[in-house]
């Protein structure tokens, strides 16, 4: 297992998913919305321009899988708790 790759892949998936909530989460042109964007756009520029992506690696798919579903659910939870501050 690769584990740079798969912390590289986490990170990436994690800031893609919080981008893509923030930008469903507005109903209108507004913060959320350029920021969701900008963080779409970072988080893809630099997961695919910082290295060579198309290597063979001995990551599998199952581990992939488990990262994703891992990313995403936290960024869930970050949002759910952004949400709940801001209420405070």
């Amino acid at each position: 297992m690769n584990a740079v790759y798969l912390v590289d892949y986490f990170l990436f998936v994690f800031f893609a998913s919080f981008a893509v909530i923030q930008i469903s989460l507005t109903k209108r042109v507004s913060t959320r919305l350029i920021l969701g964007t900008s963080i779409l756009l970072l988080a893809y520029l630099l997961f695919f321009g910082s290295k060579d992506r198309n290597i063979p690696t001995i990551v599998e798919g199952v581990q992939l899988f488990v990262v994703f579903g891992l990313a995403t659910a936290l960024a869930l939870v970050a949002t759910k708790l952004l949400i709940f501050l801001k209420t405070k």
